[in-house]
């Protein structure tokens, strides 16, 4: 059989080639800052965070302990659910839509997002929330159809994990009643225990992030709100066509377009069939996104947050390419955009090692995942040459990515602190009762250069600063040898902790 008639070995070969080349992106890519960062929390494991809830920390834990404190151990998680979600694709297209074309579809689409792409080597609590996501959507509909009150209960089990991951995992309980609602013959449903019963276990799993946030002064859900609905850093119209045109570039631009007529070709195929599959993958979607668009009239929203709002609308888009079977010219449009964003995808990866793309390296993300192992070895350099006496016991470093990247690179080495962070309960603040031990030997002060204001901010309140140099670091391989990364290195020969005298940082938490 060929390929063409048999999507699922497409699917397969897909699959597979994506695992093998995100794989090799994850042994080898440099961590970036919230990776590194999330790894510092799985170091001291929590039932929350401030800017999270603990799914990341614990499942970089678990996995750290299986495979070690190195890239893959960190992103195992990422990797794996890769794959995960193009089976699951192609499965709830091939046992829900009853069109095994239209899970291969929705697979080309995941395969050629950069979005879905970076999440599929990079961890982050958007990898762990569209796996739980793509689980609730598949149990909770196979309980609809089969009746079976355990697949109801697994829907709340994975719903529930979902919110241990991320926040935005919230949005889809409210879809899942307003389904259930729309459609007669699943109003049924509402009276049955098992759907009550599973979403009290989803909130017991939550329970956690309850707890911490009690302690805390509900921090963390006064933050994303303020974060997600009230930062106002843009105009209403700007802030929505800055979110229309993140979404245009990172789903690339013709799947973009082909999801967008999918929500317009779905509404007029769901009138046929108010309670078919078809309209279950739609209002799990679409009003997610039509959420965030709504959300970056009020604040910036950042180009991931909406991820998973396009697993349904995955489905919803490959339902519909699978019926232009006699458009040539329409398929050919749907093939070609799969095509193209897949080549993007492959691209940006080789950006990573080989910058072959001739953009500026201070806009390119993808040059500073190897920058900080070049900066660390530097500074390791520059710290050699000092006297055994004046060799420093510990680095402090300012802001949080800095910070979590050198404490990566130098984790079984030399301990790495942040001071004065501008957002609370950071777990890479140098903690009081480690400054107490400082006292009197040297440390190192790593700030944001060239000659930042940093170490003049905090003054003489940890001890007095030797300037030993700065730290330029170019993109490796690039033309523009322009740095990338520049960072001033003092060393304080004797600290004194002065940590409850230091000035409060400019920015404001809410």
């Amino acid at each position: 059989m060929t390929l063409r008639k048999e999507p699922g070995k497409l699917v397969l070969l897909l699959a597979a080639f994506f695992f093998l080349f995100h794989l090799v992106l994850g042994l080898k890519a440099g961590l970036v800052a919230d990776e590194a960062y999330y790894w510092i929390w799985s170091l001291h494991p929590q039932m929350s965070y401030f800017d999270h809830p603990p799914g990341i920390a614990w499942t970089i834990a678990f996995f750290t302990h299986l495979f070690g404190t190195n890239p893959l151990g960190i992103r195992m998680a990422a990797l794996l659910i890769s794959a995960a979600i193009s089976f699951l694709l192609y499965k709830m297209g091939k046992e829900f839509l009853k069109d095994r074309w239209a899970g291969a579809w929705a697979v080309l689409f995941v395969s050629s997002s950069l979005l879905f792409s970076a999440g599929a080597f990079i961890i982050t609590p958007d990898s762990l929330v569209i796996f739980f996501f793509a689980l609730t959507l598949w149990q909770f509909y196979h309980a609809l159809e089969t009746g079976s009150g355990r697949s109801m209960g697994l829907s709340g089990l994975w719903f529930g994990l979902g919110l241990l991951c991320k926040y935005t995992m919230v949005l889809l309980g409210p879809l899942l009643f307003l389904y259930l609602l729309a459609s007669p013959k699943r109003r049924a449903w509402l009276a049955r225990p098992s759907l009550w019963g599973s979403l009290l276990l989803a909130v017991a799993l939550f329970t956690p992030v309850i707890l911490w946030n009690r302690s805390h002064d509900w921090a963390s859900f006064r933050f994303q709100w303020h974060h997600g609905m009230e930062a106002h850093q843009y105009s209403p119209l700007s802030g929505l066509l800055d979110y229309l045109g993140a979404q245009f570039g990172v789903m690339t631009p013709i799947v973009y377009l082909i999801l967008i007529a999918a929500a317009f070709w779905g509404i007029r195929e769901i009138r046929r069939n108010p309670a078919g599959p078809l309209f279950y993958f739609w209002i799990t979607s679409y009003p997610i996104l039509l959420f965030f668009a709504y959300s970056s009239l009020k604040a910036k929203v950042e180009a991931n947050w909406p991820v998973e709002g396009y697993i349904g609308a995955f489905l919803v888009a490959g339902a519909m390419v699978s019926s232009w079977s006699f458009r040539p010219a329409l398929l050919k449009t749907a093939a070609v955009g799969a095509g193209l964003g897949i080549l993007a995808t492959l691209a940006v990866g080789v950006q990573i090692f080989w910058p072959v793309i001739p953009i500026d390296p201070n806009v390119d993300p993808t040059g500073r995942m190897a920058g900080f192992g070049t900066e660390d070895r530097m500074i390791r350099k520059m710290v050699a040459t000092l006297p055994l006496s004046r060799r420093p016991v510990a680095w402090i470093v300012e802001g949080y990515p800095n910070t979590s990247l050198l404490k990566f690179r130098e984790y079984g080495r030399t301990p790495v602190y942040q001071v004065r962070p501008k957002r609370p309960f950071r777990t890479t603040v140098l903690p009081g009762t480690v400054a107490k031990r400082l006292v009197g030997h040297p440390v190192l002060l790593v700030q944001n250069g060239p000659h930042g204001g940093f170490v003049h901010e905090i003054g003489r309140t940890l001890g007095e600063t030797i300037y030993l140099g700065t730290i330029l670091v170019p993109r490796r391989g690039a033309s523009d040898q322009s740095p990338i990364i520049e960072s001033d290195v003092y060393l304080i020969p004797s600290f004194k902790d002065g940590l409850s005298t230091l000035p409060p940082p400019f920015l404001k938490v809410f």
